[in-house]
């Protein structure tokens, strides 16, 4: 049986009756058991109306007595006597005949509804007011109609963008613009919108070109930093925070980032840009920041901070960047970021420490032979299937990591044989002279006493340095109280440094090594004391009498470097600043004298607070902490500061400055890091040509993406729009 055609429904004697419709609505009944209808000459196929096309077709009507679909907005528009017809066959079988092609009914249905039919029946029967006949009403209303169709699709443009910048997504895909990801995307919500759908296949003003995109972009990111800059400007105070890193062009990029406090207390730090730099000298650095306070409305004397690494053009005594700022506001107190120091405490200590150097020199050498061959990542994993597969696998050592030391050494103690065992196999498969002998040399540091010394030793040490600086990466931190946290590790490293830790240490270290099969310990070589200091001298020098005391001599020289690097790092002038205006706190709070203190801070904020009122309202601190049973700390006159309303703390005012001055100096330079690691997301080895404000858009609005979620599209969209009459004239005023 032929298939029954959109033309052929009904006979030539009744092709131009018009069918009997409902008046206020089409039927389109959902739970109706459709009949089936052959389909095909050799190979014959049954299909059917289907329910799901009248969520997508509003129009359709369904006439079950003769299993046809018209629509239902042509035929009132005929029946009214508006709309003409002019021998379109097509068309006139949604109106008189009836369609029945369910094989090409999805397109059959989409192609009437973007006929001028199927519009000129919509402008007669929905658009135009039924009520009146003056031709300017009637196209004055047409346009109005079109007009918020336009803006709907724009809008839908718009998410979409948002969408890919939120999540960091590729707008461009590896062919032309339409298999790019954005217009995948596009069409893929048209799907569910025919005049979206019809939106999409004009010839022009679309709106969905590279540039428009670039426009749009920038509209949202401006927005979000219009709402950032609003925030820091109601609550005064910030710090300047900035890192430098090179992208995937090799372009040199500096990252800028504010902190500040709200009334709650409660520290935020925001990414403001990306500044590409053709050299980072500090010159250049200070006129980026003084370029973005400028852009973001923020006067530099409200600037109480500053935080940066200790690279000579940013912590230089005389011209870097921190004393430039500060010759503009002295009271922009410059610290070294605790996570860059703490960094560089540990670097310090191991390179003058040699077995720690040499534990960690062969780790790194682990490494590389590891994961720059595919082969022997092969080996090892099956290695380490048959040896130990419930150990966790080994990881990699990053130089450039600030809290993936520690991590490492653990690794490699826990597949210490697996590892060997895969030194061995690997050098019957490796041809290549040079890493052979590397492969010889790993395996042989493995089997002496120093090395598995050295390894153990630092994961314990390293330990204790990794937690430290994940916990100063909290961006709710302040610097005070990451002073205090240096201290306490400090403290625990020291109380290591005992002979009864020692010998507990040198207990698991011996069960250790049987274990793994490591070489016993012995005597370093006995050396005479050079020349130079013997003479006049009659002492013979030290030489330990076993194994055990020379390592506890290196175990104790360790333990100290460690405890002296990290103390030195941190050891900040500006640090004089935050311990004096802590201590007003702490003293008052505590009922103490600190009249020295007090007199430094008046001196030094002293156009921030009122001197008078705050010797009378630190009288009423000390009053509320009189009863105390403990010795009040900073963070409980924060939680108590916390706790009162916003007319409470009127009274002791001039405190919560003295709260906030010290809360809005950050302990870490922690949002530019993941900005950093955002930059290497989106600008990628296939996004290298990208524009330096794109990118700054981009990143903007990856990085905010609680601020991304609440932007208002309109806003960004009614700004679009204004930009020239062309526009305004296709969308009108959203």
């Amino acid at each position: 049986m032929a298939c029954s055609s959109s033309s052929s429904s009904s006979s030539s004697s009744s092709s131009f009756t018009l069918p009997d419709l409902p008046v206020d609505s089409p039927n389109q009944p959902d739970r109706f058991d459709f009949p089936q209808r052959p389909f095909g000459k050799t190979k014959v196929v049954h299909r059917s109306f289907q329910a799901s096309w009248f969520k997508r077709f509003n129009w359709l009507h369904y006439n079950t007595a003769d299993d046809l679909a018209y629509c239902f907005t042509c035929v009132q528009a005929v029946k009214t006597g508006k709309l003409k017809l002019s021998g379109h066959v097509k068309e006139s079988a949604f109106i008189y005949g009836g369609f029945s092609n369910w094989k090409d009914g999805t397109r059959g249905f989409t192609n009437h509804e973007n006929s001028g039919t199927h519009k000129s029946a919509v402008e007669v029967v929905i658009a135009i007011p039924q009520s009146t006949g003056d031709v300017g009403e009637m196209l004055f209303s047409s346009l109005m109609v079109e007009r918020q169709m336009n803006r709907k699709c724009l809008l839908k443009i718009a998410e979409n963008i948002k969408f890919l910048a939120r999540q960091g997504i590729a707008f461009r895909g590896d062919g032309d613009e339409k298999d790019s990801n954005f217009m995948q995307l596009v069409y893929l919500r048209a799907n569910d919108d025919s005049n979206f759908l019809h939106h999409l296949q004009r010839k022009s003003d679309r709106y969905t070109s590279p540039q428009i995109q670039n426009e749009l972009l920038k509209l949202m990111a401006v927005n979000v930093l219009r709402d950032i800059a609003k925030f820091v400007q109601k609550y005064k105070y910030f710090s300047l925070m900035a890192d430098e890193v090179t992208d995937i062009s090799n372009k040199e990029q500096v990252l800028v980032c504010l902190r500040s406090v709200d009334d709650d207390l409660i520290p935020h730090e925001n990414f403001i840009g990306i500044h590409s730099v053709d050299s980072i000298k500090s010159d250049i650095l200070v006129a980026v920041l003084q370029d973005t306070l400028l852009r973001m409305n923020l006067p530099i004397q409200y600037c109480r901070g500053q935080c940066y690494d200790g690279a000579a053009n940013m912590a230089g005594i005389k011209n870097g960047v921190a004393a430039q700022i500060a010759e503009e506001e002295s009271r922009s107190i410059f610290i070294h970021c605790y996570g860059h120091a703490l960094n560089l405490a540990a670097g310090d200590c191991i390179k003058n420490n040699r077995i720690l150097c040499d534990a960690l020199d062969v780790t790194f050498e682990m490494s590389k032979l590891i994961k720059c061959s595919p082969c022997r990542g092969a080996i090892y994993e099956k290695l380490k299937g048959e040896m130990a597969p419930d150990v966790p696998g080994f990881r990699t050592l990053c130089p450039t990591r600030w809290t993936v030391r520690a991590s490492s050494l653990e690794s490699v103690i826990c597949n210490y044989t697996v590892l060997q065992a895969l030194w061995e196999e690997a050098r019957d498969v490796v041809s290549d002279c040079d890493t052979r002998a590397r492969l010889i040399g790993v395996d042989s540091m493995m089997s002496s006493f120093d090395y598995f010394f050295g390894i153990v030793l630092g994961e314990r040490i390293l330990k204790h340095t990794d937690n430290l600086s994940k916990t100063l990466q909290n961006p709710l931190l302040s610097a005070s109280e990451g002073q205090e946290l240096v201290v306490l590790t400090c403290d625990t490293l020291a109380l290591l440094r005992t002979i009864a830790s020692f010998d507990l240490f040198w207990d698991h270290l011996l069960l250790l090594q049987t274990e793994k099969g490591v070489s016993d310990p012995c005597l370093p070589r006995k050396r005479r004391m050079p020349a130079r200091y013997q003479a006049g001298s009659s002492s013979a020098g030290y030489h330990p009498e076993s194994p055990k005391d020379s390592y506890r001599q290196q175990y104790f020289e360790c333990l100290d470097m460690i405890v002296n690097c990290i103390q030195d790092r941190f050891n900040q002038p500006g640090y004089k600043v935050l311990k004096n205006l802590e201590n007003v706190i702490i003293k008052t709070a505590r009922g103490q004298d600190c009249k020295s203190e007090l007199d430094f801070v008046v001196n030094f904020y002293k156009d921030d607070i009122n001197s008078s009122l705050l010797r009378q309202q630190l009288d009423l601190l000390t009053t509320k902490f009189s009863t105390a049973e403990e010795s009040p700390g900073l963070q409980c006159v924060v939680d108590y500061l916390k706790s009162l309303s916003l007319p409470q703390r009127d009274l002791i005012s001039e405190v919560v400055i003295l709260v906030k001055l010290i809360l809005v100096i950050p302990a870490t330079n922690a949002v530019s890091e993941p900005s950093a690691s955002a930059v290497r997301r989106l600008k990628t080895y296939l996004r290298s040509t990208m524009t330096q404000t794109r990118l700054n858009n981009l990143l903007v609005l990856h990085v905010h993406k609680q601020r991304t979620d609440d932007l208002n599209l309109t806003a960004c969209l009614s700004d679009f729009v204004s930009e020239n009459e062309h526009r305004h004239a296709l969308f009108g005023t959203f």
